[in-house]
Formats: structure tokens, sequence, C-alpha cells
């Protein structure tokens, strides 16, 4: 994608250099030469213009990339959140209902950690890049797979072991939920404690009139 615009950028200034240099030939009356000066000045500042913004742009966010690929992933997510959401009415069993709705439960209060606070992603990026699309391609098959009448030996041992490995995940995206929070955890721990001393310290205030009358 980025080469795709600097080739664009690219062609976009060759193309004002090349305009240039006939305009200011016939239109100001110059020499060849010093027309085709112009033409490389005017096609060398366009192509930096673009290259001088992005920078600007990059130095005051450093992070603007990093935070973009965030939300890029959130969006995706939130498709595979939908899948899982979806497939959560259609089971028989009780436990696996149950299952599913805490997998959705757990996967929706990441997104939205996320999508509030963009450089949070590192924190949970194993949710993003392996568990959740491996969540989404597990239930996917285990539905077909379910949906499918007569059933033989393996085919049932198939959906146990599905069945064994989605209460896996499921465990899975409770710890890494509660790793993300563990630094919010303690620094709540630490507020509560700086206002249990603040309120021990705090001495009973007695009104004084400085203003007596005698």
């Amino acid at each position: 994608m980025k080469v795709l615009r600097v080739l664009k950028w690219l062609a976009l200034s060759w193309t004002a250099g090349a305009i240039s240099v006939p305009i200011f030939y016939f239109g100001f009356d110059l020499n060849f030469f010093v027309s085709m000066m112009i033409g490389f000045a005017v096609a060398g500042v366009s192509f930096a213009i673009p290259i001088l913004k992005s920078l600007r742009l990059r130095l005051q966010n450093p992070y603007r990339e990093e935070i973009a690929y965030s939300k890029h992933q959130v969006r995706e997510a939130k498709k595979k959140l939908a899948i899982i959401s979806r497939y959560r009415f259609k089971v028989r069993s009780i436990h696996m209902w149950a299952q599913l709705s805490r997998l959705y439960k757990v996967s929706k209060a990441i997104i939205e950690m996320v999508e509030k606070e963009p450089m949070r992603y590192k924190d949970v990026q194993p949710f993003f890049v392996n568990y959740l699309p491996a969540t989404v391609t597990l239930v996917e098959r285990y539905f077909f797979l379910l949906s499918k009448p007569g059933k033989s030996i393996e085919m049932t041992e198939s959906l146990k072991e599905a069945e064994v490995m989605i209460d896996e995940m499921a465990l899975k995206y409770d710890r890494l939920l509660n790793q993300a929070l563990s630094n919010d955890v303690l620094t709540l721990d630490v507020e509560m404690k700086v206002l249990k001393q603040t309120f021990q310290n705090d001495k009973q205030w007695i009104p004084t009139s400085l203003d007596r009358r005698k």
C-alpha cells in the first residue's frame, strides 16, 4: 500500500514538472535549459510536500500507525464476534450455550477495552491474532459437524474434543483479560491506600471566628 502511494506521488510530481516546462518556456520566454531546471524543481517540491506532511504528522503522533492498526484489528474482531454471537442461539446444549456466552462476553470486553484505548492492543495481541480467529474456526467446524445426521463414532469424538477445546479457550480468554486488567487493579489499590491514609490523618476541622466582638 505504501509503495503504491509513493509511486502515485512520484507520477504526480513528474507530471507537474513536465507541465511546468512548456509553461515557463513559452509563457515566460525563458530558455529551454532554465525551463528544464524549473521543471525539475517543481517535480522535486511536488514530491517532497506529501513526504514532509507525512513526516510532520508522524512526529506529532509517533503512534499514529500503531493506533490505526489497532482500530483495524478491532473492526475485524467485531465481525468475528458477531459470528460467535450468532452461533450462541443455535446450540441446544445448555453447557455449550453458557461457554459460548462466556466467550462472547469476555471477547466483547477485550474489544471494547482496545477500542477505547488502542495502545492497550499489545496487552491482548494474542486474542486478536490467535485466540479469536481460532475460536471462530473451531465453532464453525463444530456446528458444521453437529448439523450432520447419522454421526459416526469418530464424529462424536471430534465433537466432544471440540467442546473441551472451547472450554479451554474460555479459560484462556479469562486469563488474558485478567492479566490485561492487572495494572488497573494495582493502580486502584494504590489509590485506595492513599485515600485511606488521607482519611486517617485527617484531623477534625473546628471552625473558629477570627473576628470576635467583645
